[in-house]
């Protein structure tokens, strides 16, 4: 992460850029929409939503919920996992667990 990311305790992708994971998984529903022969506009239609989502899903500007992305792996008739095989990034920073 950033050190601004780190001060403020979150990523803003306006200022520090998407998360590599996210990056990771739109490129990953990218190859498998297109092994489907499927465009972004069929992929986004059944979920409700537009294919400019699709879009910015492959880019990592927006992020996938769980939910979306479960949806998508039945869609597509994949496992869930799927969508982050092969990530071999650097480990995310996960915030400090709260004292108790």
């Amino acid at each position: 992460m950033k050190a601004a990311a780190l001060k403020r305790g979150r990523r803003v992708v306006s200022e520090d850029g998407p998360d590599p994971i996210d990056e990771h998984v739109g490129k990953r529903l990218r190859e498998c929409r297109l092994q489907a022969g499927l465009s972004q506009a069929a992929v986004a239609e059944p979920l409700g939503l537009c294919y400019q989502v699709v879009q910015r899903y492959k880019t990592g500007l927006i992020r996938i919920s769980a939910s979306t992305l479960y949806r998508l792996a039945q869609m597509l008739d994949i496992e869930p996992n799927y969508f982050f095989d092969g990530y071999a990034g650097p480990v995310a920073l996960l915030a400090k667990k709260p004292k108790r």
